[in-house]
């Protein structure tokens, strides 16, 4: 884990202040600006970092993880796995209902999982190899079954492999799920503007709606660092989702912004080309090169 900065107008830290305490936010509207466009607002397809911030105020997850790196209960209030760790047991919250009003229950997270595990469009599938088959046991039970242990599997399940979505909507919409996603989160999708905005609404049936103190989420795709930071300067922008590191000092002695560092999870990792010229090289011809990194 590692930390990386927010930065935060200082009329957004009292607002925010003030909406913990009073029984509505001074501001209906958090502009939000990331570091790119998000790719697909669908778990199953999306693979970028900023699309994670947006896809957690949308699509509730089974397990969630805390700041301490532990997993702890979401869509599921509590789990046991079996003795020969080859089960899990998921037992889930009553509840929790999707943005269109179906019920989250014990056949919605088996129809996820498989979605995600056999749908010719998933990029899932890697995360969550390891199971074999999902048994809907009772509306709120869900034994989920496994070839063999899998310890990083509950870990999977706290991010994009692990978010639900609406089977209804997912039915109907198929591949065209990410232009009108349908979750279980406390913001609904409102619109998208590619390259503009993405426009969240809050989820009034949400269980836990009374934590949530903003009407709209608004998040502003913006490459260039510099653009972002003036953005939230001049009022454009509440929150920048991450500073450049030469920024940190210059925003920290900005009497109108507050610069907030949050521990998170990262990785550095490595990616091979192995289709076209790419299968040519050594890591693409060579037997052993690849299975030592499991290519």
């Amino acid at each position: 884990m590692k930390p990386h900065y927010l930065a935060l107008a200082a009329t957004l830290a009292l607002a925010g202040i003030q909406a913990t305490a009073a029984p509505a936010a001074a501001q209906s509207t958090l502009n939000i600006g990331l570091q790119d466009d998000p790719d697909t607002l669908d778990p199953a397809t999306n693979w970028s970092f900023v699309g994670r911030h947006v896809l957690q105020s949308l699509c509730d997850k089974i397990v969630d993880i805390d700041e301490k790196g532990e997993i702890i209960p979401m869509l599921a209030a509590s789990w046991k796995w079996g003795d020969d760790s080859k089960t899990l047991t998921l037992k889930l919250r009553d509840d929790a209902v999707f943005h269109d009003g179906t019920k989250v229950d014990a056949a919605a997270i088996k129809y996820n999982l498989e979605r995600a595990l056999n749908a010719k469009f998933s990029r899932r599938k890697p995360e969550i190899s390891s199971i074999s088959t999902v048994d809907v046991v009772d509306p709120t039970t869900v034994q989920i079954n496994l070839k063999q242990p899998s310890v990083p599997l509950l870990a999977a399940l706290s991010d994009r492999a692990g978010m639900i979505v609406s089977p209804t909507a997912a039915e109907k919409l198929g591949e065209k799920f990410t232009d009108a996603p349908v979750c279980s989160g406390p913001y609904t999708f409102a619109e998208r503007v590619i390259q503009d905005r993405i426009v969240l609404a809050k989820f009034p049936k949400y269980y836990n709606a009374d934590k949530y103190h903003f009407d709209r989420l608004v998040y502003r795709g913006m490459p260039d660092s510099n653009v972002r930071l003036l953005n939230l300067r001049s009022g454009q922008l509440d929150l920048i989702e991450r500073l450049a590191a030469t920024e940190v000092e210059a925003v920290k002695a900005d009497a109108s912004l507050a610069v907030e560092p949050v521990v998170g999870l990262g990785y550095y990792g490595v990616t091979f080309s192995i289709g076209g010229e790419g299968a040519n090289l050594d890591a693409g011809k060579k037997a052993a090169i690849r299975e030592a990194f499991s290519l």
